[in-house]
């Protein structure tokens, strides 16, 4: 009987160190992602980050996938259905060397598309402390997100579904990013200040070329924006109050000064100041301060 119950325990302990190592879960996705044909994401049901999160970002990259919510317990061993942040059946993965089901999903399709990478390395990162009961000292974590949307009622459907809309506005957002970082090696900068008229640009990229300060006039309006590196010197855009038109507003932490903005656009031929003027005022200034 104790030999019995020892093999028990062994075979157990193979079934359970199995799943971390069978058919490989780098390869398991992989494989899901190239069959063709109609595809499902299952995930548990009453979600929680890393199932929610996972689902999400799967759902995402393959936007014709249904989505299934199943006891945790449930097998899944069908090719075409994979299954995230769950353990049982020959086409589930945990990521259990990774911390989190999500941290997995993230390096997997960052070597198909490095904008995930780029994009969400920080929550994978979080997620696999957060799942595999680490401490997480950011302020805000993905669980109080979910914990959040289960407080007013919502079910795990519609909560894959706000985790995706996180997920895909985090893709646009960095696309947008990544064009405003193209576009911004082109402006041009003179006497360390960048003039940029009707583009949109990525400051830290012109920051990093050796802009110290930016003037920008486009049709919301006319802007200027100071490096930090500036103000560590202890200097800020308070000091230009005197030279600016009377009806420009500056920040009172002196990194910018406008007319106008996003926030409350208005015609910059009203602004009581040309772009050329402007442009030699804050050179001028630069070279004092900076």
């Amino acid at each position: 009987m104790l030999a019995d119950r020892k093999r028990s325990n062994t075979d157990g302990k193979k079934g359970l160190t199995g799943h971390s190592q069978k058919n490989d879960e780098v390869k398991i996705i992989t494989d899901w992602l190239d069959l063709k044909g109609e595809k499902s994401i299952r995930t548990h049901q009453q979600v929680d980050a890393d199932a929610a999160f996972s689902a999400a970002i799967m759902m995402e990259y393959q936007r014709d996938a249904k989505l299934q919510f199943k006891r945790a317990s449930f097998k899944t061993n069908k090719k075409n259905t994979l299954a995230v942040d769950m353990l049982n059946g020959k086409n589930a993965v945990k990521g259990l060397k990774q911390g989190s089901a999500f941290g997995l999903l993230v390096e997997v399709l960052g070597t198909r598309d490095t904008l995930y990478k780029t994009c969400f390395k920080d929550w994978a990162d979080q997620l696999n402390l957060t799942d595999s009961g680490k401490t997480c000292n950011d302020r805000v974590v993905l669980p109080e997100l979910i914990r959040a949307w289960k407080m007013v009622g919502l079910d795990d459907k519609t909560i894959v579904n706000r985790a995706r809309e996180l997920i895909r506005g985090k893709l646009i957002h960095q696309k947008k990013r990544e064009k405003r970082q193209v576009a911004s090696r082109n402006i041009p900068i003179y006497s360390n200040v960048a003039i940029v008229i009707d583009t949109s640009v990525d400051n830290i990229t012109l920051f990093k070329r050796g802009a110290k300060a930016i003037v920008q006039r486009n049709k919301v309006g006319m802007a200027i924006q100071l490096n930090r590196k500036v103000m560590q010197k202890g200097h800020n855009l308070t000091e230009l109050e005197n030279f600016l038109p009377t009806n420009w507003f500056i920040h009172p932490q002196g990194f910018l000064a406008c007319f106008g903005g996003p926030k409350a656009p208005r015609d910059p031929s009203e602004s009581g100041i040309s772009i050329e003027a402007l442009v030699i005022l804050v050179q001028n200034w630069i070279m004092e301060v900076a």
